[in-house]
């Protein structure tokens, strides 16, 4: 799918939770309705103005960065998908796909991580994030502390953020803290992914 420079979507990213690619179904047949610039795959660039516009700020509010429209496999953790915990786009045993992600349990960990910006039930479509300031939650623990802005962070068991303060793994990360990292919350991160189209 194609890059998008304007966005379609009237509806906030962060509440997307839908049977269709589109987010749209015929009321008459329960069929889903093809919307060209809203299919699965399309991925769009937004400023930190449209992002906030486009949160359901009760979940969260989003910043600037990359948005994907993906499905979220049927046979993910749906405990491990919520606002803030990571998600890989490998499904082991299926063809690579990046529009494709599963719950951190589930996936290749280490394969091209993404950010879930809200709850999305299994075999549903919504939409991630995979580049620019996104928020994490963390774990109930740090690998090590004291935690501080800048640090490194990582993903660890069930999707959760996990503060590797003093670690050089710059290029294992999953970003670089823009708030001071604490257990059992959310907090901003710049991601450091690679850019990668499908």
């Amino acid at each position: 799918m194609p890059k998008l420079q304007s966005v379609t979507t009237y509806f906030a990213l962060n509440a997307s939770n839908d049977a269709s690619p589109s987010g749209v179904v015929d009321q008459v047949t329960n069929q889903p309705v093809f919307v060209p610039d809203l299919d699965l795959g399309v991925y769009f660039d937004l400023t930190e103005a449209e992002a906030n516009s486009l949160s359901q700020t009760s979940v969260g509010t989003l910043h600037s960065g990359r948005y994907r429209r993906v499905k979220v496999d049927s046979g993910a953790t749906a405990a491990n998908i919520k606002t803030g915990t990571i998600g890989l786009l490998a499904v082991p045993g299926s063809p690579l796909s990046m529009n494709v992600v599963t719950s951190y349990d589930i996936g290749d960990i280490g394969v091209r991580p993404v950010v879930f910006l809200n709850a999305i039930t299994p075999g549903n479509y919504g939409f991630i994030q995979e580049l620019g300031v996104a928020t994490v939650l963390y774990g109930a623990s740090f690998t090590k502390s004291p935690a501080a802005k800048g640090d490194f962070i990582d993903s660890a068991t069930g999707g959760v953020a996990t503060d590797l303060t003093g670690q050089a793994v710059a290029k294992t990360s999953l970003g670089i803290a823009m708030d001071v990292p604490q257990v059992n919350l959310k907090g901003k991160i710049i991601l450091n992914l690679p850019e990668i189209q499908d």
